[in-house]
């Protein structure tokens, strides 16, 4: 609960720009560019704190990492609700999003990292039914009774969208205190060859307490236990010899799925009132799309202890492609928009959440964290990238080069998934540690 609290902060802020944008712009007197350079602004953030948040995170502990994410993280929402100009703005959502930057993969390879491998992937996708699938259709829910009934409460359309960015940021200082009594996970320490305090950790985890009772751990570690590799810690390790091709195909996944997701979230409200619907009908039906993504979440963490990351990601690519196809060719009726758009948010969360998981599994735990966080930032960089390209299409094609292009990268994202290796049902030393000895072994 206290690692989920901080990925649904982290879904909450992602979507907040586009569903205040028409408030934004008007308050602020800016553009459609302007306000996409402002989601530019909080994913750049985003990929400076991945990689910042996993270098720390290989290097001081998961626990740290998190805990300092959610203090940036507020004090860039709280310079948000200050904002005086657009500079202003730009700057503190660049702060904010190096906040969350780390938070959702760090979140996720401590996990995977504490759980047992029959329950790993379930366990990783039940934290992003909680974050990507509640979080998303919650935080509509929230912006549209912030932008409804609570708009005159709270100042009128051009203060709401400040008030918006306290409450998003003042709870996530109450989650930063009670993460203190979090335990390090006991594979970090003991790639630090922390022996006793990996215990020390294993006894907190099996007292089903957060408190440490003085008491040991059922099975301890012992020095035999230290990974038979000695792999540099270095971030640059991630495009070493043994596992580049795992951050490349990875990578490029990441780059489709993340792009796809962040994109069609942060635009659809925007582009929906530029089609014609009111501000309160396009917060409402992104929220009604939404719940494809809650659906989708729900089914990820399901079959993970079923499916193979592979089938899963491949399977939900290819009906993800088709259903941006269709919606390209037919989604000009309120109720086509409707289901076809939570269709595509169906499959979508399929794919973001088993990729999340997999992704935090396929590097060995001494830069586990930095390796998802670069290959989850190669997706972040998609998010700041790609809307640009399709706010051009929009103007060009409308919803057609939208989702035309989100099936394009749907299909390159099915391809490029098939060269990472299978972790169902295997320990993480199994996949990384073990495999890489033994590869050099026949070498």
């Amino acid at each position: 609960m206290l690692i989920l609290a901080g990925e649904f902060f982290d879904t909450l802020e992602q979507n907040s720009v586009g569903a205040m944008g028409t408030n934004i712009k008007n308050s602020l007197q800016i553009g459609d560019f302007q306000l996409t350079s402002i989601n530019t602004a909080t994913v750049i953030g985003g990929l400076i704190g991945r990689l910042l948040a996993g270098y720390l995170a290989d290097k001081y502990g998961r626990r740290f990492a998190l805990s300092l994410n959610l203090l940036v993280y507020s004090l860039g929402g709280l310079i948000s609700a200050l904002s005086v100009n657009y500079e202003m703005l730009l700057v503190s959502r660049l702060i904010v999003g190096i906040g969350i930057g780390g938070e959702f993969m760090i979140g996720i390879v401590m996990i995977s990292e504490m759980v047992a491998t029959k329950y790993r992937g379930t366990a990783i996708g039940a934290i992003n039914v909680g974050a990507g699938g509640l979080g998303n259709f919650i935080s509509y829910g929230l912006f549209l009774l912030l932008l409804g009934p609570l708009e005159s409460p709270l100042g009128g359309a051009d203060t709401v969208w400040r008030w918006s960015f306290v409450i998003l940021a003042v709870p996530a200082l109450f989650v930063v205190f009670y993460r203190r009594r979090l335990p390090e996970t006991p594979r970090f320490l003991l790639s630090k060859g922390r022996v006793e305090e990996a215990n020390r950790s294993l006894a907190i985890l099996a007292s089903n307490t957060l408190k440490y009772t003085g008491a040991r751990p059922p099975v301890e570690l012992t020095p035999e236990d230290l990974p038979p590799v000695k792999m540099s810690a270095s971030p640059t390790a991630v495009f070493s010899r043994p596992v580049i091709r795992r951050t490349a195909a990875l990578g490029i996944a990441s780059w489709m799925a993340f792009g796809s997701q962040v994109t069609l979230n942060f635009l659809m409200p925007t582009l929906l009132v530029e089609r014609g619907y009111s501000v309160a009908e396009s917060l409402l039906y992104t929220m009604i799309m939404n719940v494809g993504s809650l659906l989708g979440a729900t089914t990820a963490a399901l079959i993970a202890g079923r499916v193979g990351r592979r089938t899963a990601v491949g399977a939900a690519g290819v009906l993800g492609c088709l259903t941006a196809l269709a919606f390209a060719g037919l989604g000009d009726s309120t109720g086509a928009i409707l289901v076809l758009g939570a269709l595509f948010q169906f499959f979508t969360m399929v794919t973001n959440t088993t990729l999340a998981g997999w992704t935090a599994e396929v590097f060995p735990t001494k830069i586990r964290a930095s390796g998802a966080s670069i290959v989850n930032g190669i997706g972040n960089i998609a998010g700041a990238v790609m809307p640009f390209l399709a706010v051009a299409l929009y103007g060009s094609f409308a919803f057609a080069g939208v989702f035309g292009l989100a099936a394009v990268m749907y299909a390159i994202l099915v391809i490029a998934s098939r060269f990472a290796p299978e972790t169902r049902g295997r320990s993480l030393e199994d996949v990384n540690e073990n495999a890489i000895a033994q590869a050099a072994a026949t070498h």
